[in-house]
């Protein structure tokens, strides 16, 4: 599956896990319907400033649209710690600072 495709999986996770429905992140956020289903069908790029905006609608970063954890494991961890704890981070992040060369 190419990066296109993946990332308009991702998106689509995205909003369904913070709105539970399509028309209901239309109704939240006011996002254009049209221009989002072209985006998520492939028919259409969306811009950097719709990206922005996106992401600010999903309490996200703009990198999140572009990690895949079905890809790698690298992405699998990114993602998991995307939503972990701040603890959880911390000791993971105090784990592979030991690790350094």
């Amino acid at each position: 599956m190419g990066t296109d495709a993946l990332f308009r999986r991702r998106v689509r996770k995205l909003i369904l896990a913070k709105y539970r429905s399509m028309d209901r992140f239309y109704l939240e956020t006011g996002f254009s319907k049209g221009h989002l289903s072209e985006i998520l069908r492939g028919k259409g790029s969306p811009s950097v400033n719709t990206l922005v905006k996106l992401a600010k609608a999903l309490d996200a970063g703009l990198c999140d649209f572009f990690i895949f954890p079905e890809r790698s494991e690298r992405d699998r961890a990114i993602a998991l710690l995307r939503t972990a704890p701040p603890d959880v981070v911390r000791r993971i992040l105090r784990e592979l600072e030991q690790r350094k060369p």
